[in-house]
């Protein structure tokens, strides 16, 4: 991982590796959703010990690893999510800063109204808002050159309606931009931004010269805690 962190004196985005200097770090690794939730319970821990909205909640697997669970609200299209919102038709039902945290992973690249859901997460959090967002660019880059098809699964046309889509095309500078101008917006500022780096393939022209480099092509999931600008 790297980090982008307004409390670090190391530059903004220095690409640094992630260790224990970091407020946010857990070392662990996650291969899916279930294993995601203690990842984001252990990472956080400092930020989920009073009321947790977790939007796009799944089976809840967040609630099992938080020192409240009975402060927990879960968002999802249905069951068992505590309070059912299609995020693509409806806004969050929930007062102005009705949650100290509000955790949104792996979600607003799914959705068409990802603008107005961002806003919406920002305006029910009190404290903090925890957000992670995917890599397209760098999954897309990576499989063709490796010959796998995995950016099929979110991007390619099968021939009958998929269950599960992105909505978003982006690679990491895009998604840093998109975070720090809409929590800007909305009266937050970014405190902490680490990626999951995954590497990447190398890309160079007939005389060996790299043609694709940077932040798009190496960065991996991008990981954001927002607090409140003021």
């Amino acid at each position: 991982m790297s980090t982008e962190t307004s409390s670090s004196t190391r530059p903004l985005d220095s690409g640094a590796v992630s260790a224990p200097w970091m407020r946010y770090y857990e070392p662990r690794a996650y291969t899916c959703r279930e294993e995601k939730a203690p990842y984001i319970a252990a990472k956080y821990r400092d930020l989920l010990g009073g009321s947790v909205l977790d939007v796009g909640c799944d089976q809840c697997y967040l609630k099992r690893h938080i020192p409240r669970p009975d402060l927990y609200v879960g968002v999802d299209l249905g069951p068992p999510a505590d309070v059912a919102v299609n995020l693509d038709l409806e806004p969050l039902p929930f007062a102005d800063g009705s949650f100290d945290a509000v955790v949104c992973a792996d979600v607003l690249e799914h959705l068409e109204r990802i603008h107005a859901v961002f806003d919406g997460l920002c305006r029910v959090a009190r404290r903090s808002v925890i957000i992670s967002l995917p890599a397209p660019l760098n999954s897309l880059l990576s499989d063709v050159a490796q010959g796998r098809e995995g950016w099929k699964k979110f991007y390619g046309l099968p021939p009958e309606p998929p269950a599960d889509r992105h909505r978003w095309f982006f690679g990491f500078e895009d998604a840093r931009r998109f975070i720090a101008h809409r929590a800007e917006r909305a009266g937050w500022r970014i405190e902490q931004l680490d990626t999951e780096w995954h590497g990447g393939a190398s890309w160079k022209d007939e005389r060996g010269v790299e043609r694709i480099t940077g932040p798009n092509l190496t960065r991996g999931i991008l990981w954001c805690v927002l607090e409140p600008a003021r």
